[in-house]
């Protein structure tokens, strides 16, 4: 007997590029969604057990890694605004913008999926509540923020997840720039610079592949602070699965998680891969330019050396303007 289509499992699939704004196929982490009420969503996401970008530590991961956890979130706004706010999705008409996340790890695979959880295929649960909407006068909303509690699909939680987001038509964000690029003296036919070389190993920043590194030039400044520029590669083809002309949140995201990891490796002297980053509170002041150089400053604040906990207060800035903020939790591995 033939299965209906309507009878089809949350897990079977993965939702429309366009819905989640991906290109490639592979980039989609969503598998289906189910509006529960005027603010409520139900998604479903599977994490990679093998990714160009996420999920490196695919075998002996003991860990959820909070990047993919928080793109995960990020692509169910998409969905959410689309599908229950009236955001037309035809014609890409609209420029999302990331205002605020607060992303915190409340459980470990292992206690979540077992102990022999490295390459377990981890399906997750996203239930989405909608805590604040922002709306123009005319009614329409062009903000949200969003909760998210991510779930194994036993119930047990892992995280809990809080994005902000506003969004504009296309043809307002285009405006915007050319004043935006004008004012910092980037002219329209400036090129994007190639991305750097770099004097770093992945094992200083608990990555496998040299091509995940996102800093160069790193240094030591004083005791706990360390400083960096941002290695941004636009041939990446995870970080910039699709065009774009400034720095994507998701790469100012990692950029800070490596440089916490480094800066709190060397402050215990131990390994980074014995670290994890369990927990990320940011805020976007403004938009990061690609043809400008980004300058990461990080400070630790030691809570426990035992436990090699510490939380690292971290700036991202371009011609001494302030971009983004970060205040990231690094403890021991768990």
């Amino acid at each position: 007997m033939a299965v209906e289509a309507s009878a089809r499992l949350p897990f079977d699939g993965t939702l429309a590029k366009a819905l989640v704004h991906k290109v490639s196929i592979d980039q989609v982490l969503l598998t289906d969604y189910r509006p529960e009420s005027e603010k409520g969503t139900v998604l479903y996401a599977q994490l990679p057990r093998s990714h160009g970008f996420y999920c490196e530590h695919m075998v002996d991961a003991k860990r959820f890694d909070l990047v993919a956890l928080i793109e995960i979130c990020r692509q169910s706004c998409f969905v959410v605004a689309h599908t229950q706010f009236g955001v037309p999705l035809e014609g890409n008409g609209y420029q999302f913008l990331f205002q605020e996340l607060d992303a915190t790890l409340v459980g470990t695979r292992a206690v979540a999926l077992s102990h022999n959880s490295g390459g377990q295929l981890v399906q997750l649960v996203v239930k989405s509540t909608i805590e604040r909407e922002w709306k123009k006068k005319s009614g329409a909303t062009y903000g949200l923020l969003w909760f998210y509690s991510l779930e194994t699909v036993d119930g047990v939680e892992i995280a809990q997840i809080r994005i902000r987001q506003t969004w504009l038509e296309r043809f307002k964000w285009r405006e915007i720039r050319l004043i935006m690029k004008r004012e910092r003296e980037i002219a329209p036919d400036m090129e994007i610079p190639a991305a750097p070389g770099t004097e770093l190993t992945p094992a200083e920043v608990a990555r496998i592949n040299p091509h995940n590194i996102v800093l160069h030039n790193l240094r030591h400044l004083s005791e706990g602070r360390y400083e960096a520029m941002a290695r941004i590669d636009t041939r990446h083809p995870v970080l910039f699965d699709r065009a774009t002309e400034h720095i994507y949140a998701m790469i100012q995201i990692e950029v800070c998680r490596q440089l916490a990891l480094y800066a709190v490796s060397h402050t215990f002297e131990v390994d980074a891969f014995e670290l994890d980053v369990w927990k990320c509170k940011s805020t976007f002041d403004t938009v990061g330019e690609l043809q400008l150089p980004a300058r990461a400053t990080a400070s630790v604040q030691v809570h426990d050396r035992e436990q090699l906990s510490a939380t690292v207060s971290l700036t991202i800035s371009q011609q001494g303007r302030k971009v983004s903020v970060f205040e990231v939790g690094v403890r021991r591995m768990p």
